[in-house]
């Protein structure tokens, strides 16, 4: 990957227009077409200590207008997601622009911690599968449920 390529040369970087084939015709990241206008978009990306893999800080940018949602539509062949509500109202003129972003503050607590995982600063919602994969790499991820449960004990009232 070529992100981990760029943050392990300068330790961090801010890459824009992420979403649009690089020069070579092959993708970055599969981003969505009706989230971040690709041309005014862009991610804060270091390396993570741990995992020595990119780490996105921060992804923020101009959310798509009508121009921009049918070309990034029309990139990735889904024109007929714009009958979706969602996009049919703001290809009506029904939504105002917007713009969106911020640091991830789970991502940062990863960084200052030197964690390989966002499991192991947040809660999240993981399948028994991914917990036994990470447990057998030794990450300890936060729970988000009881993995074992107690035997109930059933009480009766004495009978007198």
């Amino acid at each position: 990957m070529k992100e981990n390529a760029i943050v392990r040369e300068f330790g961090a970087v801010f890459i824009i227009g992420m979403g649009w084939p690089l020069p070579d015709g092959v993708p970055e990241e599969v981003r969505s077409p009706g989230y971040d206008d690709w041309n005014l978009n862009g991610d804060i990306i270091v390396q993570n200590f741990v995992t020595e893999y990119r780490h996105e800080l921060s992804s923020q940018g101009m959310r798509v207008n009508e121009e921009s949602l049918m070309a990034q539509l029309q990139h990735v062949g889904r024109l007929e997601d714009a009958e979706l509500p969602y996009f049919k109202a703001l290809l009506d003129g029904k939504l105002p622009l917007s713009y969106g972003g911020g640091l991830g503050i789970s991502r940062i607590i990863m960084l200052l911690l030197r964690t390989g995982h966002i499991g192991e600063v947040q809660v999240g919602v993981w399948h028994d599968a991914h917990f036994k994969q990470a447990a057998a790499a030794g990450i300890d991820m936060i729970p988000d449920r009881i993995i074992q449960r107690r035997k109930r004990h059933h009480h009766h009232p004495k009978e007198n």
